[in-house]
């Protein structure tokens, strides 16, 4: 979903991508009550985050000393966001061993609806319903569920769930990744401020507020919000990559540089992230730099990037162009077209 698109991050287009973010209704507690050591306290910490391989990798290196039924939820979830469906069921299946809790077959249900039809899972949800204060959580799952498919009626559960409990992240963050996804950008800024007010250590959240500022030209703001992503997960490349965009559009071309250039670092195959380094180094007068990066983004892009960017037969024609100049030691090419 977009968690990673060339909009937002390192190229989350589609809503699927953004399904890399935290569930407050699948977890109760907040990191400091259930019992563990130093790796599990990190764990905790990487899971309010959203950084999901890191804390996977703490809470198996504790595991061996036994995990609680909250910790084990947080095991399953960062599987679920990894894509380890069936990881992530093994362990719930653990949890509901020692706690029949409504988190953790909220957080079953979740699983389950990325493994078979979604009609199962919500029907499960369903029954699940008390007419109690704690339905948000429900609501919310639902709602989760239901955006892949309907998003106004997973706007409606969300809806639900913002008024049974105004401080659940995750029918924030959701409406506001539908609202962005339906270009409704002042609605999705809304949503998202209330979610990093929430958990304002969610980088992917803080990352896609700045995002919506951006398309809002509000780019100080946005440029805010993705250093704060960076602050939180500073090994993802696509916060580099948008903050080099909003920089971008502020015309620091220094700055945006620098972004672009960490970004191709942290991952070396990002063809977004070439295409406007190439650029940069273009503003920069480095045209055989530029060629190069450019090649790059030809050798690393598919036909959707080419159809967001640049079309590869432009991109092409381009470096031509550029070696014909430097061939021939023309003046300086004329700069072409903004950070996407």
């Amino acid at each position: 979903m977009n968690v990673s698109r060339g909009r937002r991050d390192s190229g989350m287009p589609a809503l699927a991508a953004y399904y890399a973010v935290a569930i407050c209704l699948a977890l109760a507690v907040l990191a400091g009550r259930a019992s563990g050591g130093g790796e599990i306290e990190k764990a905790r910490h990487y899971s309010l985050v959203g950084d999901w391989q890191r804390a996977a990798g703490l809470y198996e290196e504790a595991s061996a000393g036994g995990l609680g039924r909250e910790d084990m939820d947080r095991l399953a979830e960062a599987y679920y966001y990894l894509g380890k469906t069936d990881k992530a069921a093994e362990v719930i299946d653990r949890a509901l061993k020692l706690s029949d809790s409504l988190p953790t077959r909220i957080l079953r249900a979740l699983v389950d609806a990325q493994r078979e039809a979604p009609e199962g899972p919500l029907s499960v949800l369903s029954r699940m319903l008390s007419g109690g204060r704690d339905d948000f959580r429900v609501y919310a799952a639902m709602g989760m569920i239901s955006m892949r498919s309907d998003t106004k009626k997973a706007l409606e559960y969300f809806n639900r769930s913002i008024e049974l409990n105004p401080d659940c992240f995750d029918a924030w963050y959701y409406s506001g990744v539908i609202h962005e996804e339906a270009e409704e950008f002042e609605e999705a800024t809304k949503a998202y401020q209330q979610a990093v007010k929430i958990n304002p250590l969610f980088a992917r959240a803080q990352n896609n507020l700045g995002y919506s500022f951006k398309e809002r030209h509000f780019y100080a703001y946005a440029v805010e919000r993705y250093l704060k992503a960076i602050e939180l997960m500073p090994d993802h490349a696509g916060f580099y990559y948008n903050l080099g965009n909003a920089y971008t559009h502020q015309e620091k071309i220094d700055e945006a540089f620098e972004a672009y250039r960490k970004a191709v670092e942290l991952e070396p195959s990002f063809a977004k992230a070439h295409y406007n380094l190439g650029r940069t180094y273009l503003r920069k007068d480095k045209v055989r730099e530029a060629i190069n990066e450019f090649r790059l983004y030809l050798k690393y892009g598919n036909s959707a990037v080419f159809s967001f960017v640049s079309p590869a037969a432009a991109v092409e024609d381009e470096i031509s162009q550029l070696e014909y100049y430097l061939k021939y030691n023309s003046a300086r090419p004329t700069q072409k077209g903004i950070a996407r």
